[in-house]
């Protein structure tokens, strides 16, 4: 017992010793890290709404700008510019970590619109790390595509073809909801056989008919003469260039002819059941045949700009 004593003892101050370091232990453990001020302050995306917008339709552009880390800066400045022409210049006091600045536009032309974005933190008291500056502009062009149909990589479609020569005539027919400058029309043709060197494929612009039944096409406005011996096995835009016509709010026709001391002729690409408009917007005109123009279940590939 006399030896089993001192041991005890010892064991017990080791035991006291082990207790006496925990508090400190706790202490260290518990200190709090020091705040983390960082933060990316990124220009995300500018965009379009719709993607696509056509010419004569109201569209919007929209800058969007977010914030990451787990700080959010107490202001930013923002400068939204479109080409030359300042669309705002702001300190944005309240910010969101994500937020968007949106702009009114109306699709007059195929121009784009050049527009650059810049973000700038006004937080003196935590500025945004140096390494994050990168993204803080952006620019992208924003623009409106041509009127008419030319979906050609949806895979929903199946495209097929109609032949333009000597005796056969295709005229397709769009309308305008609002007035608008033209100066081209494009059609997405191609030649199977190779048309010989003096083949002429002419595209041109027409009123719309008034006669009984509406059939045909009314009085030419404009008349654009390609050279079709330049119209090649892979499908292609073709595009007919005239003086620019002011037209308005109404239906006009796309006629597609063919010139050549040869039989051979061309392909137009088309889609079945009408997608792009009625039973009524598609014409076509066979001399060799029946000799009358006939409407058609399908709607061409062609863009007016």
């Amino acid at each position: 017992m006399k030896v089993l004593f001192p041991a005890l003892v010892l064991l017990l101050l080791a035991g006291c010793c082990t207790l006496a370091e925990t508090p400190f232990e706790a202490a260290y453990s518990e200190e709090e890290e020091p705040p983390d001020y960082s933060y990316d302050l990124e220009v995300k995306d500018i965009y379009s709404v719709p993607e696509y917008p056509r010419l004569t339709e109201s569209y919007k552009m929209r800058a969007l700008v977010q914030s990451y880390g787990k700080y959010t800066p107490s202001g930013y400045r923002i400068w939204i510019l479109d080409g030359n022409r300042t669309l705002l210049h702001e300190n944005i006091t309240e910010p969101e970590l994500l937020q968007h600045f949106e702009f009114d536009y109306y699709a007059d032309s195929t121009e784009p619109h050049h527009i650059r974005v810049e973000v700038q933190s006004i937080d003196s008291a935590h500025p945004e790390p140096e390494t994050c500056l990168e993204n803080n502009v952006m620019r992208k062009d924003i623009r409106a595509y041509p009127v008419g149909y030319y979906d050609l990589n949806n895979w929903r479609i199946t495209w097929f073809y109609d032949f333009v020569g000597i005796q056969v005539r295709q005229a397709q027919a769009f309308t305008l909801q609002k007035p608008l400058n033209v100066s081209r029309v494009g059609v997405y043709v191609q030649a199977r056989v190779p048309p010989s060197h003096d083949s002429k494929l002419l595209v041109s612009l027409h009123e719309k008919p008034n006669n009984w039944g509406n059939l045909g096409v009314g009085e030419e406005l404009a008349q654009a003469e390609l050279n079709a011996s330049r119209i090649t096995q892979k499908p292609s835009w073709q595009w007919a260039e005239f003086e620019t016509l002011q037209l308005r709010n109404d239906t006009y026709w796309i006629l597609l002819e063919y010139e050549s001391s040869s039989s051979a002729g061309v392909e137009w690409y088309r889609a079945e059941g009408n997608p792009y408009g009625t039973v009524y917007d598609t014409q076509m005109l066979d001399l060799g045949g029946y000799g009358e123009w006939e409407y058609k279940g399908f709607d061409f590939a062609f863009k007016v700009e």
